[in-house]
């Protein structure tokens, strides 16, 4: 959830769609005219942009000067404290290597299929492509530094049956992907993962743990709430597609 201060490249997303991507992030203190005036200084095709839900003058303020806005998604965040009695450790919880790549790519593709994140509202982001990417996301920590990131499995006897990548900031760990393969679900693998995960960054002296979905998956933050996580923020996702904007324009009389 931290800001970024104007809009910077989205080199993943610009070679996997072939386009100049952007993105941005801006707090709910930002002046609307900065956040204008950056919108109106990119070049890209297209913008990705998350405020503070209810910001609608920012979408309001973007269409009047001729963007194409869509309302991509809202994220909510979940958080709670650690500390020594946070969560328990799972015998069948543990640091994900490269030897299990492959397990991770299923697991990834069966759980993400269809799902709708802020990729899926736009038209003219081809979905195979879409899909690629939460294969990729879900691979990119197993090479980083534990320092800095991991990517945790929990396994049914001898199969990997879900995974969690989390990044650490500071004294706050954040699980920033996860899922459990839909043949291994209600089976508790996944309270399992959550409390391994916070009993052990707890260790590592951490104080808080966070995590976000869709506002839709209703789900999985009913399972958050009975692990002590709270709801304390939540972000509008924006697309802003110039290639929309213009192909409309041309269909004008």
């Amino acid at each position: 959830m931290n800001a970024v201060s104007g809009l910077v490249p989205a080199a993943l997303d610009s070679a996997r769609f072939g386009i100049l991507v952007e993105r941005a992030a801006f707090d709910e203190d930002t002046a609307l005219s900065t956040i204008v005036a950056a919108v109106a200084r990119s070049a890209a095709d297209l913008i990705i942009l998350r405020t503070a839900a209810g910001r609608s003058d920012i979408a309001t303020a973007l269409q009047q000067q001729g963007e194409f806005v869509i309302h991509a998604d809202t994220l909510v965040y979940h958080g709670m404290p650690l500390d020594a009695g946070s969560g328990a450790l799972a015998p069948n919880v543990r640091v994900a290597t490269a030897a299990d790549r492959e397990a991770i790519a299923l697991i990834a593709a069966a759980s993400f299929q269809g799902y709708r994140a802020h990729y899926a509202a736009n038209p003219l982001l081809p979905q195979d492509k879409v899909h690629a990417g939460y294969v990729e996301w879900a691979q990119s920590r197993l090479d980083d530094t534990p320092d800095r990131a991991a990517t945790w499995v929990v396994t049914d006897g001898g199969a990997i049956a879900g995974f969690a990548t989390c990044d650490r900031h500071g004294d706050t760990v954040d699980i920033v992907l996860n899922a459990v393969h839909p043949d291994f679900e209600r089976r508790g693998h996944y309270g399992r993962l959550l409390g391994h995960l916070a009993h052990h960054y707890a260790q590592q002296s951490l104080q808080r743990l966070i995590i976000s979905t869709q506002v839709w998956n209703y789900g999985v933050q009913r399972q958050w709430a009975k692990a002590g996580l709270r709801l304390y923020a939540a972000l509008d996702t924006y697309h802003l597609d110039r290639r929309l904007a213009r192909s409309s324009a041309l269909r004008r009389p």
